[in-house]
C-alpha cells in the first residue's frame, strides 16, 4: 500500500514539476518577447544594450567590473532616453 502511495506521489510530483516548467516556458517564449514588442523604452533599451555591447545574459554577479559598468552604461541610456 505504501509503494503504490509513493508512486502516486511521485506521479504527483512529476506533473507539478512539469506544468511549472510549462509555465516558465510559455512566459519566457511567449509572453515576454510579446510585452517588449510593445514597449518603446525597452525597445530602446535593447538597442542601447546592442549599441554598446552588454549581454546581459553572460553577466554573473562576480563579475563587479562588468557589473559596475553595465550600471553605468544603463544608467546613461535612462538619462538619455528620458530627454
Amino acid at each position: 500500500m505504501s509503494e503504490i502511495r509513493h508512486i502516486s506521489h511521485r506521479l504527483k510530483s512529476l506533473g507539478y514539476f512539469c506544468a511549472a516548467t510549462a509555465a516558465l516556458l510559455f512566459f519566457f517564449g511567449a509572453v515576454s518577447p510579446r510585452i517588449v514588442s510593445v514597449s518603446p523604452p525597452m525597445q530602446r533599451f535593447g538597442d542601447v544594450q546592442d549599441l554598446l555591447g552588454i549581454h546581459s545574459g553572460l553577466m554573473y554577479y562576480t563579475d563587479l567590473k562588468t557589473q559596475q559598468e553595465t550600471q553605468d552604461y544603463v544608467r546613461y541610456a535612462l538619462e538619455q532616453s528620458s530627454k
